[in-house]
């Protein structure tokens, strides 16, 4: 029985209560006529408690919200950027730089294992590629420099889009070209070694 039911079930009881008492020969008790308004009384409070429990109740389901999954919001897009601030590269990959601690633009992997040097601070990825001027990357490895080549699964957040790359015969100079502006995912591989990170292409 819902709680509808058990509330008109429950008024149907008092109603039929609540009627005069059958006559006898006895004398009615004095106080009869008084309880049976007091007993209604009573039993309409305890059903309008019981309403009044269930309407909160409702209510305090119809307020609950799902958590909301922080991993939804995954890095791929927090990490995106279409500029690259020049910052000193890691000391591992400071190799041909003079002096080696200039500052320039590149993304480092998750990891740690790989950085993507891109050259420019401003655009420096395209899609699709511009006229006077390549999608140069250099990719320098902390581990495995010699192993490869290097392999890349890049992903496109905004469609899932995915394409692969191949670069050399390991992580080096290379010029990476996709098909479409946005934040890609790129999941490197080189020998027995892995890393990842997010580059954007801009629509210029």
């Amino acid at each position: 029985m819902d709680t509808d039911e058990f509330i008109a079930a429950t008024m149907r009881r008092v109603a039929a209560s609540a009627g005069p008492p059958p006559r006898d020969t006895l004398a009615p008790a004095p106080t009869r006529w008084w309880l049976a308004p007091v007993g209604v009384a009573a039993t309409v409070g305890v059903i309008a408690l019981i309403v009044a429990a269930v309407s909160v109740v409702g209510s305090h389901r119809s307020e609950v919200r799902p958590a909301v999954d922080a991993t939804s919001t995954t890095s791929t897009v927090a990490a995106c950027r279409f500029n690259y601030p020049p910052e000193p590269l890691p000391p591992w990959a400071r190799t041909g730089f003079t002096p080696p601690t200039q500052r320039v633009p590149f993304v480092l992997g998750d990891r740690g294992d790989l950085v993507a040097i891109v050259w420019d601070t401003h655009h420096p990825l395209v899609a699709p590629p511009a006229i006077d001027r390549n999608n140069k990357i250099l990719w320098v490895a902390r581990v495995g420099e010699a192993e490869g080549p290097l392999r890349i699964r890049a992903t496109l957040a905004s469609t899932g889009q995915t394409v692969t790359r191949t670069v050399g015969a390991a992580p080096g100079p290379s010029t990476v070209d996709l098909p479409a502006a946005g934040c890609w995912s790129l999941d490197l591989t080189w020998g027995s070694h892995r890393d990842h990170l997010v580059l954007g292409y801009a629509a210029d």
